[in-house]
């Protein structure tokens, strides 16, 4: 199913980004052989300079002035190669280790290079307040973690960017500017553009780029550094000491670093444009109101978007309002053409909820389509959903300690008995064992169905935990989930979610990709969909039923047995999941087109289902929405 205009196509953006990617190596590949022929041409200038001394000194080592220009031209021929090598090695390293840098923070470190302050999510302060709540809301909606939001303090216009390496570890900065000018509606317009570079995987490219830019432009600094060391002293002591040399070797590095620059400026003009289009067209799709985001670049047309800070120009393809981006005229005249309160056209809606009746393979094809997708539907409820959680547990679920107890909290379990059990777990730390004893009145409250919701709100706090603390963090929920002698699927899927944030503070790297076709994961797919295929029914011809509908979404051609209910176990399908993790982009979307299929063989969605399919998604790094019921069919049962 095609998507309509302004939606957008997670997997295919993937490809997309792949494909600008080369875009970018081609355009900095060319800009390297120019930028060290021009470097070149410089340093031979330089030399030139010298030829007269050196031919003298030739001359009295040869006697003949013919031998003597042939000695000093050979000599600064040869040299060339080896200054080519020089350039290009800073170069090389200079993008390494902005590479590296990115690598590390990610986009955390682009907007503290831009000045920017994290903003504590439990901030009182009116517009950042306004800010938080408008970001959590529809990161909800998109199901990703709430990204981290910081503000340029010292920036009174009005820009946004988003930065990260992946949609779960994206983080979206504001101007000042933004926050205090914007109404709520303009504010909601910029964020939601910005949500959708996360999704569409722009905010990838854009660390790739600052990367390639700043090694081109490396080249700039060193010419400014050798011209500021050449200033110094008399004019005797520059000529003694080789200062002019340094002046001609720093303005011809310079030069080259210019002309870096210049491509730099190229490389972001052709990967921003038509991403910017297909970010406007996505936030209108997401909020259905064209008029906020366009209200919002009325503003910035009229008041500003430039940074002050002197990293700007490292950064100008960030934002979705900097002037490496279509005409901002243009950009309203297209929001303009999209009537406010617009439905979704007759494709979209086909693509989001098929018809009546639908095999569950179609289902589990819509449903994988779904991933990545901003509707507005999901807005609305992701807004509820914020509303409907007590004060208490969303005011902890947005600071680290507080999240850690709200993530055990969350495992407590309803008998008495058992749950003192499971007290006296986390009383061995007693500040920990009293915020979680604080909150469990308040999951409580909480549904069954929305608390894995709530889990999504704490996720991103647990960045701030230590080590040590992440650790413990796992070890104490493994702990609670056992303390009764069994595993439920919603114990499971909390942890499995909880460790896959933590990946990085408990010192495991993302996974790479070593699959690109089924074959290659076959068995560790039998299994997820086995599991699956029994989640719901105790049946064994239901239960292969499942199966088949899941092997047909995926275009599997003969047939796969069903593995015993007996099989299962959470190490088991843990081992699963890790190995499907490292599947490429494609393979993700066949994978969970499959999973849905199977949940979805029987026209209904079981409670247990949903979470399992839940944690299946997030194990996989997919943004995929809650899984509503097939059309018709019973409301989610308890499993």
């Amino acid at each position: 199913m095609a998507p309509a205009r302004g939606t957008m196509d997670f997997f295919a953006a993937q490809a997309a980004a792949k494909r600008h990617t080369f875009v970018l190596v081609v355009l900095f590949v060319t800009a390297i052989a120019l930028t060290v022929a021009v470097a070149d041409v410089g340093i031979a200038l330089v030399l030139s300079r010298t030829a007269g001394p050196l031919g003298r000194g030739a001359m009295a080592v040869t006697g003949r002035e013919e031998d003597a220009i042939g000695l000093v031209t050979t000599w600064m021929g040869e040299l060339l190669i080896p200054v080519a090598g020089v350039v290009m090695a800073v170069v090389a390293l200079g993008t390494a280790w902005h590479a590296l840098r990115l690598a590390k923070d990610g986009g955390d470190a682009v907007a503290r290079m831009l000045g920017g302050r994290p903003v504590d999510r439990l901030t009182q302060e009116p517009g950042e307040r306004r800010a938080v709540n408008v970001l959590e809301e529809m990161a909800l909606a998109a199901a990703i973690p709430v990204p981290r939001l910081y503000q340029l303090d010292s920036e009174s216009g009005i820009n946004a960017f988003a930065a990260g390496t992946t949609p779960e570890r994206a983080v979206v900065a504001v101007t000042r500017g933004a926050v205090q000018k914007l109404t709520r509606d303009e504010l909601q317009g910029v964020l939601a553009h910005e949500l959708s570079h996360v999704l569409n995987h722009d905010a990838r490219i854009n660390l790739r780029l600052m990367a390639l830019v700043g090694g081109l432009t490396v080249l700039a600094l060193i010419g400014r550094v050798l011209l500021s060391v050449s200033d110094g002293g008399s004019s005797y002591r520059r000529r003694r000491s080789g200062g002019g040399v340094l002046l001609g070797a720093g303005l011809a590095l310079l030069v080259a670093g210019a002309i870096g620059a210049f491509f730099g400026r190229l490389i972001r003009l052709a990967v921003s444009r038509q991403r910017e289009f297909l970010a406007d067209a996505a936030a209108v799709q997401f909020t259905r109101n064209p008029g906020g985001l366009a209200s919002a670049l009325s503003k910035v047309a009229s008041e500003g978007s430039v940074l002050a800070s002197p990293h700007a120009p490292e950064a100008a393809h960030l934002s979705g309002l900097f002037s490496t981006h279509p005409p901002i005229e243009e950009r309203i005249r297209r929001l303009g053409s999209e009537p406010a309160g617009a439905t979704p056209s007759a494709r979209e809606g086909e693509a989001s909820h098929p018809s009546a009746g639908a095999s569950p393979e179609a289902l589990g094809l819509a449903a994988a389509a779904a991933v990545g997708r901003l509707a507005p539907e999901h807005l609305a409820a992701a807004r509820d959903l914020l509303a409907s959680f007590p004060p208490a547990a969303a005011d902890a679920a947005r600071e680290p300690f507080g999240a850690r107890a709200l993530a055990l909290a969350l495992l407590l379990d309803g008998e008495p008995g058992l749950r003192s059990r499971q007290l006296a777990v986390v009383s061995a730390e007693p500040a920990l064992g009293a915020e979680v004893t604080r909150l469990a009145p308040a999951v409580d409250q909480v549904p069954r169905a929305r608390r894995l919701s709530l889990l999504d709100l704490a996720l991103p706090a647990l960045d701030g935990l230590s080590a040590d603390q992440a650790q413990a963090l796992v070890r104490d929920l493994a702990a609670l989930a056992e303390a009764d002698g069994r595993l439920t699927l919603y114990e499971w899927s909390l942890q499995r979610l909880v460790r896959r944030r933590l990946a990085p503070s408990l010192g495991q790297a993302p996974a790479p990709i070593r699959a690109r076709a089924l074959e290659q994961v076959e068995v560790e797919a039998l299994e997820l969909l086995s599991a699956l295929a029994w989640t719901g029914t105790v049946d064994p011809q239901a239960a292969e039923r499942a199966l088949e509908a899941g092997v047909a979404a995926m275009g599997v051609r003969g047939t796969w047995r069903i593995l015993p209910r007996d099989r299962f176990t959470a190490a088991r399908l843990d081992l699963a999941l890790s190995r499907l993790d490292e599947a490429a982009p494609p393979l993700k979307a066949t994978l969970l087109a499959g999973a849905a299929a199977c949940v979805l063989s029987d026209g209904r969605v079981t409670l247990g289902e949903s979470e399992l399919l839940r944690a299946v998604a997030g194990s996989l790094g997919l943004p995929m929405p809650t899984l509503p019921p097939a059309e018709g069919a019973p409301t989610a049962t308890a499993a």
